[in-house]
This record gives structure tokens, sequence and C-alpha cells, in this order.
């Protein structure tokens, strides 16, 4: 599996050289638009209704509408400046949270994280420790132009990033609320109690695949054993184009820079044990201590 985008967790002071991969995918039956006469693909343009002509992509420029027919406009430049720097190429973790805290509306697609290195301890580390911890990661991410809220969770010997919506993306349902009503009667959730644990089992959703997708395939397959196929010859190929973004470095002592991290968050941390690693030699010169990457 190809990777589309690589770079580093951050995790205080440790970077963890990582990379990410597809975890979903649409199967959704698509229909394409044809002229009904020559059954060629109709081809979408980008036409100025008062110049009344077709748009090369130069001439597309972006505006937000402040009003009615009234656009704010933004150069490629400026909309660059909006998209911000400090969290391209990295999987920012800003705090650890109760999974049973996170509502699934905040979800909205999910991502593989493999490891980017061959050295995979500091990988390992992290995923371990949200397992035994039973927490999962806050982050901030930065996919193609938009800096993103996502979840970082183990999900068996790997991780799984979740892309999530802002709050403010979520839609209040507050006023859809029934109104108070009289309380059930005990023999009403007796029984209701009874159906949910004669329908309970566990989850597999393999039991319950995409009907609709198969009635279409299905339906496909007659029509092209009928011979009834429409021909493009306007047809060409597309090639997907790869999102790629600089890999992390080499690591020193993951013990020492969890002990500075822990002291950049101003909280004690756990006395040290005889098995503990040597200390990293202290860097000459003043000032705040720079990051170091590690390879796992």
């Amino acid at each position: 599996m190809r990777a589309f985008w690589s770079g580093e967790i951050a995790f205080g002071l440790v970077t963890i050289p990582a990379k990410l991969y597809t975890a979903t995918k649409d199967l959704t039956p698509q229909f394409h638009q044809l002229h009904k006469d020559c059954g060629t693909r109709v081809t979408m343009v980008r036409r100025c209704p008062k110049c009344n002509r077709d748009l090369a992509w130069e001439e597309i420029g972006k505006g937000y509408e402040v009003s009615k027919g009234e656009y704010a406009l933004f150069s490629k430049e400026e909309l660059s400046k909006l998209d911000g720097e400090e969290s391209a190429g990295t999987i920012e973790i800003v705090e650890f949270v109760d999974p049973l805290e996170v509502d699934l509306a905040y979800v909205e697609k999910s991502y593989w994280i493999g490891p980017g290195s061959k050295n995979v301890r500091g990988y390992d580390l992290l995923r371990s420790v949200l397992a035994e911890t039973k927490k999962v990661a806050l982050a901030k991410v930065r996919l193609r132009t938009r800096t993103r809220l996502a979840l970082v969770r183990p999900r068996g010997r790997l991780f799984s990033l979740d892309m999530m919506r802002f709050a403010e993306e979520l839609v209040p349902g507050d006023e859809l609320a029934p109104a108070e009503q009289k309380e059930p009667s005990p023999r009403e959730k007796e029984l209701a109690q009874h159906l949910v644990d004669e329908l309970s089992g566990p989850f597999d959703p393999a039991r319950h695949p995409d009907e609709y997708r198969s009635a279409v395939l299905a339906a496909v397959d007659e029509k092209v054993e009928a011979g009834q196929i429409a021909r493009d010859a306007a047809t060409q190929d597309e090639a997907p184009a790869a999102m790629t973004q600089g890999a992390g470095a080499q690591v020193i002592d993951l013990a020492e820079l969890l002990s500075r991290s822990i002291k950049a968050a101003g909280k004690p941390g756990p006395a040290k044990t005889k098995e503990s690693p040597q200390e990293e030699k202290q860097e000459k010169g003043k000032g705040a201590p720079r990051r170091k990457r590690a390879t796992g």
C-alpha cells in the first residue's frame, strides 16, 4: 500500500516518523452523466456568464461571499498565509482524552498511521502507553490545505487517525428533543429490555452488507450480458496525484526527551529507576531545548 502523506507525530519533544495510508474506500456505485444520443460522457466546464466564455484555471480566483453578490477576493498567496505552516507535515498531539467522552458525531474519516522508519521504538512506546492507559490523543494535523482536529488511537499494532469536525460544525438538536411524557410502565420496560436482549450480539459489520451496491452490480452484469453498452471514444485516463511531505529524522534518547516534555508541561514526572537509560549530554549554550527527532 502506498502512503499519501509522510511526516511525524509530535509527542512532547519526541518526534516519531509516520506515514498516512487510506483506511476506508467509498464503494457506493457511481453513475456518470452521458449524452444519450452518442453515449459520450458529459464534461463540466468553468464558464463566466457575464463574459459568455469558458475559463482556464489560471483565470479563476477565489472569494468569500460577504453579502449577496459581493465577495472579498483572496490571492493564492493570501490563502497560503491563512493556511499556516506550524502543523504542516506534523501530527501535533495537544492532549490525551478518554475515548468514551468523544461523541461519534465528531468523527469524519479514518486513516492508518504507519511507522515512517525501520526503528519503531517511539512508535511502539506511544501505542502501548495509549493502550494501557485506555486514552486517545487529540491532535492537530494539516492535510492538503486545512488544519483539522483528529484522534490518534491504537488499533491493533497500528494507529488510526480519525479526522474530526470542529465543535461549531455540529448542528445542535436541542429544539428537536421530544417533550417530556409519562414514564413507561414497568411492564413496558421489561418487554423492551427483553427485545434488546434478543437482538443483541457481537458487532460484526460483515453481517450487514450493502444491499444497494449488490443490486446495482447485478443489474450492471445483466446489461453487459445483454450487450446494452455505450462506448465513450472521448474517455481519457487520469493518473491520481500523490501528496508527500517531509519525513522525520533520527532520535537519540526517548526517556530524556519525555522527561523534558514533562518539565515543559509544568508537571512532576516519575522518579528515575536504576533501569533508566544514561542521560544525554547537555548541549552547550543557553536557551530552550530544541526538539529532537525520533526514528521510532
